[in-house]
């Protein structure tokens, strides 16, 4: 074939067989383009993994009215007890007790702030599992012991490690962890 028109210049088919663009085979450009394909894909795998082991953690500062105010109630303290005295002090505080002879345990609250309808809760877990869970309101203001009784019902307390979450107005105040064996 001649590469040349008829006034002797060369034809653009020409020109480009010169500069290589259609000298290649189908092959080598699937080729080409294959190794084309795998390059953008292990880069961005890479790139993934780089950027999957950075870790942006935000700095978040509670707004001012996210923030628990100093007049909010509180419990100041919670334990486990026995038995109780004619104010609601814990007597026999404990983490561990007997199926058999403990009949009636209590969970001791001392507050501060407390005021009428002030909204106290726990909910309780056996082993992790859920058992119960409950919601008192305070009755008047300046309320500064508050219990909740567990009763043993008909047979032996389940043996094993309960958890119980105290709750002041719906936030999480405490846990307590106790035993019966």
């Amino acid at each position: 074939m001649n590469d040349k028109n008829l006034s002797g210049q060369m034809t653009p088919e020409s020109q480009l067989n010169q500069r290589g663009s259609f000298n290649q085979s189908p092959n080598q450009m699937d080729k080409k383009l294959i190794y084309i394909v795998i390059a953008a894909v292990a880069v961005i795998v890479i790139a993934g993994l780089l950027f999957s082991r950075i870790r942006i953690e935000p700095t978040l500062k509670p707004s001012p009215s996210a923030q628990i105010s100093s007049n909010a109630p509180a419990i100041v303290k919670a334990v486990i007890s026995r038995s109780i005295d004619a104010k609601g002090n814990a007597i026999g505080i404990a983490t561990t007790f007997n199926v058999k002879t403990d009949k009636t345990i209590y969970a001791v609250l001392t507050l501060a702030k407390a005021t009428k309808n002030t909204k106290l809760s726990y909910i309780r877990y056996l082993n992790g599992k859920y058992v119960d869970s409950k919601v008192a309101l305070v009755n008047k203001n300046g309320i500064t012991n508050f219990y909740f009784a567990f009763e043993k019902g008909i047979g032996d307390y389940p043996k094993g490690a309960y958890t119980l979450n105290l709750y002041i107005n719906g936030r999480r105040a405490q846990a307590l962890n106790y035993t019966f064996k």
